[in-house]
């Protein structure tokens, strides 16, 4: 077996790449937001400030015994290069790679205060490909990172700034006679962390960052598949902390969507599905009093298609859905209020046919569901009041289609329910109602070669309950009441060769409910219907 082998390394470093790396660090440290002093989190922290700023006394450059100044730069980059060539196997590989390094710190100290910068970069790439008679593969990453390093000491006060950042990418791709395969990922990260404190109080900020996406493609003689897949998150955390009260806000973000897509010969499948949510948490704490505040929302997609060529069929669902609630709170020394509320939404859409069978299928639907509750509290006494309010609401429709037959349906419902409640040191007293409304009414018809058939009908219904409870240390008295009304009708029709006939329903039901009871220490009453 022959083989040829070439290799080529190229290694450069040194002062010039030193100061060219770690000038571009220094400059993207200057770009950055955080470490702007026009806009930025440290505004007014005037750190270059050599007045009033955290370096006044530290002589920098100057000849002042006091102070002490060091600086140092390094850099490195890597290029390396392998091929080879197999005579006998009839292929070729290759190897190809760079990697570049660089540092940089910078510290300053003086008699009352010092400063330190570090910077650090590091960036790689490689690729190797290998060919043979029929087939070909590739691969490809690169990544790159930079973490930035900042502080600040005063007489009095600090400051303190961390920067990290990564981003990677990847390709690998394979092909043969008859098939082919890629696959590709990129992705990236920040995290920025800052501090300030000083002799009466403290802030901090951290923000987390990260994205990534991710596409895999297979394609073959007949048939081919692609998935993708991207999401994205940001965390983004505050605190201010001061002599005599704080404040913290915490917001969470994030993000996602994906796809899936399938080709056959006969047949197609398709699959996305999409979301997103955020969270946002607030509190602030005072000498005398707090407030809190949680906000939630989610929201989501998602559709679902399939094609068969074969029998010329397809079915397809599509899906939605909307969350959110809200929590709030405050209290002071003598008195606490909260409020709730929250809402949840799905619809949906659902269809399927086929042509060789000649039918078809579609359901549309949603339910939704809504709630809120207010409270208060007296901290000195224990005395406490609180309201809460829910409400359900479906709707949902069916229409179906063949050849010889036919059918329409629809359903509607709703759930009411109020409740209002206090208690004090001597005294209980709640009440409720609830009302509940469902309607819903349907149509089908059939007619084959040996019959003919048609029916419809409707119904609808209400149940209403009421209660009530009072209760102190010696008595306690209650009443629950409930009525319950229900109506429905159908009328069916249907024929054959032989006979038809026809026929109709009516149907009407009540209820109705009463329990009474009262109870004392001495004696009790209990009424029941």
């Amino acid at each position: 077996m022959r083989k040829s082998v070439f290799r080529t390394l190229v290694m450069t470093g040194g002062l010039a790449a030193s100061l060219a790396i770690g000038g571009h660090t220094s400059l993207a440290a200057g770009n950055d937001s955080l470490l702007n002093s026009n806009d930025g989190l440290l505004e007014n922290v005037n750190i270059l400030d050599s007045e009033d700023g955290l370096l006044d006394g530290l002589n920098i450059g100057g000849s002042d015994a006091e102070s002490n100044t060091d600086a140092s730069a390094d850099a490195d980059a890597n290029v390396v290069n392998e091929t080879v060539v197999d005579e006998e196997n009839d292929s070729v590989t290759t190897n190809n790679g760079a990697e570049a390094t660089s540092d940089v710190n910078a510290a300053v100290e003086g008699e009352d205060g010092s400063a330190e910068v570090n910077a650090d970069t590091d960036s790689a790439v490689m690729n190797e490909t290998t060919v043979k008679e029929d087939s070909a593969a590739s691969k490809t990453e690169a990544g790159a990172s930079q973490d930035v390093n900042a502080a600040v000491e005063g007489e009095d006060e600090t400051a303190k700034v961390n920067a990290d950042t990564d981003a990677a990418v990847m390709n690998e791709t394979s092909v043969e006679e008859d098939s082919a395969t890629s696959k590709t990922e990129a992705g990236a990260s920040q995290d920025v962390d800052a501090a300030v404190e000083g002799e009466d109080g403290s802030a901090e900020v951290n923000a987390d960052t990260d994205s990534a996406v991710m596409n895999e493609t297979t394609v073959k003689e007949d048939s081919a598949a692609s998935k993708t897949e991207a999401g994205a998150s940001q965390d983004v955390n505050a605190a201010v902390e001061g002599e005599d009260g704080s404040a913290e806000v915490n917001a969470d973000t994030d993000a996602a969507v994906m796809n899936e897509t399938t080709i056959e010969e006969d047949s197609a499948t398709s699959k996305t599905e999409a979301g997103a949510s955020q969270d946002v948490n607030a509190a602030v704490e005072g000498e005398d009093g707090s407030a809190e505040v949680d906000a939630m929302s989610d929201a989501g997609i998602m559709n679902e298609t399939m094609y068969n060529e074969e029998d010329d069929s397809y079915a397809s669902t599509t899906s939605g859905n909307l969350t959110s609630g809200l929590n709030a709170s405050a209290s002071d020394e003598e008195n606490e209020v909260m409020a709730d509320a929250m809402t949840d939404s799905d619809v949906w859409v659902m269809t399927e046919g086929s042509e060789e069978n000649d039918s078809s299928k579609t359901s549309i639907g949603t339910e939704s569901a809504n709630g809120l509750v207010l409270g208060t509290m007296d901290k000195e006494d224990g005395d406490s009041s609180k309201v809460e309010a829910m409400n359900n609401t479906s709707v949902m429709t069916t229409v179906e289609n063949s050849d010889d037959y036919s059918k329409f349906e629809a359903n509607a419902a709703n759930n009411l329910m109020l409740g209002a409640m206090t208690n004090d040191e001597d005294n209980e007293s709640a009440a409720t109602v609830m009302n509940a409304v469902n309607a819903g009414l349907w149509a089908e018809s059939m007619d084959s070669e040996d019959e003919e058939y048609t029916s419809a009908g409707l119904n609808a219904g209400t149940d209403t309950a009421l209660g009530f409870l009072v209760s102190d240390e010696d008595n306690e008295s209650s009443l629950l009441s409930s009525l319950g009304v229900n109506a429905d009708a159908s009328y069916s029709q249907w024929e054959n060769e032989e006979s038809s006939d026809s026929e109709f329903n009516l149907g009407l039901s009540t209820e109705l409910g009463l329990n009474t009871m009262l109870q004392s220490d001495d004696e009790g009453f209990d009424l029941g219907l």
